[in-house]
């Protein structure tokens, strides 16, 4: 099982996908509004629930705002993975010793300084490059994940153009939408565009003998070639679940305040959720898996914005069926190797953006 800690559910930055005032209004029924800013459980409940071959995400907020807390973590429970998404810009305090333990990083950078720092704040980008700098020198040998947002000032192209000649080996993306009221999606043709850009620049350098870990065509890619018949491909609500600060389980960090949504408690046993309509009968359900489960549980967008988000995942899907039989000729002639296929399934990354 994988587990996301909320940590603290306050965060250090403003960035513009949540510093807005066009979320969902208000409603007491729904949301739980007396959750502690940080953990109030016992850490005992905890360690009773983590068992050895499960894994541990740090989420927040920004998770670092409870460094003490995420250190006494890693030295009181035994997993098999510690894993943390962060915006970067504390993890110059996280010590050596606690930095060699980490198996994976997943940092919210949007790109170059410009997309970044519009988004997340003047002078961020620069201190997350420096902070990336600072954990590669002090021992984290793991995987750092660049977590993107794309917006519709953006160019997922380019901007994974920009993190590929910086050095990031792995890389995923989501969409700024369907979050929040008022979404827009008149860019998405655009967004498209780039998706087939970037495909076909992928396809090239497998010829190459590379297979780049652009995660939402690495593990689509991947069970396309195996027939596998997806589910979420987060894991919410069945391999994935999220711990909040009073120790109640739902099944991912974006509902962690979502009391309808709730599947259980620490000490207590946890049910599983799944996704409703329109994914429930989507013709291509088993190759997507489905939309995020808060979207498609709230629909915040409503109805059109939803539809129009699940054409740029059609196109997605469409367009990688058919490089499929191509990677399965640079497999054959052994210009590519199936090992470089193989991930680690629910660290946080958006397989479906």
């Amino acid at each position: 099982m994988f587990y996301h800690l909320i940590m603290h559910t306050g965060c250090n930055l403003s960035c513009t996908y949540c510093d807005r005032d066009d979320f969902a209004s208000p409603d007491e029924e729904l949301y739980d509004y007396n959750l502690s800013q940080t953990i109030t459980y016992d850490i005992s409940k905890l360690k009773n629930q983590i068992k050895e071959d499960d894994y541990i995400t740090f989420y927040g907020g920004e998770p670092l705002l409870a460094l003490q807390k995420i250190k006494e973590i890693m030295n009181t429970i035994p997993c098999k993975g510690f894993m943390i998404q962060t915006n970067g810009i504390l993890l110059n305090r996280l010590e050596k010793e606690y930095l060699q333990r980490f198996q994976t990083i997943l940092i919210s950078i949007d790109g170059d300084a410009e997309a970044t720092d519009r988004n997340r704040g003047k002078g961020i980008h620069e201190r997350i490059m420096k902070n990336i700098s600072y954990i590669k020198e002090n021992g984290f040998e793991g995987e750092l994940i660049a977590r993107m947002a794309i917006t519709k000032n953006s160019s997922l192209y380019h901007q994974v153009q920009w993190l590929l000649q910086k050095g990031f080996e792995n890389i995923h993306w989501q969409l700024d939408a369907m979050f929040y009221e008022n979404s827009s999606f008149n860019w998405y043709d655009q967004y498209n565009l780039d998706v087939k850009e970037l495909l076909d620049f992928w396809i090239e350098e497998m010829k190459k003998g590379k297979v780049l870990r652009l995660y939402p065509f690495l593990v689509i890619t991947d069970s396309l070639r195996k027939k596998e018949k997806a589910r979420l491909r987060c894991g919410a609500g069945f391999a994935n679940y999220t711990i909040t600060t009073n120790g109640k389980i739902s099944p991912c960090p974006i509902m962690g305040s979502i009391k309808k949504y709730y599947c259980g408690e620490l000490g207590s046993s946890i049910k599983e959720m799944s996704v409703n309509s329109p994914c429930s009968e989507c013709d291509i359900l088993d190759k997507c898996g489905g939309r995020c489960l808060y979207a498609n549980l709230t629909q915040h967008g409503g109805k059109e914005a939803y539809n129009a988000i699940c054409q740029t995942v059609r196109y997605l899907i469409t367009n990688l069926e058919e490089k499929v039989p191509e990677i399965e000729s640079l497999l054959k002639e052994g210009i590519i190797k199936e090992e470089q296929f193989e991930h680690q399934k629910y660290n946080g990354v958006e397989v479906i953006p």
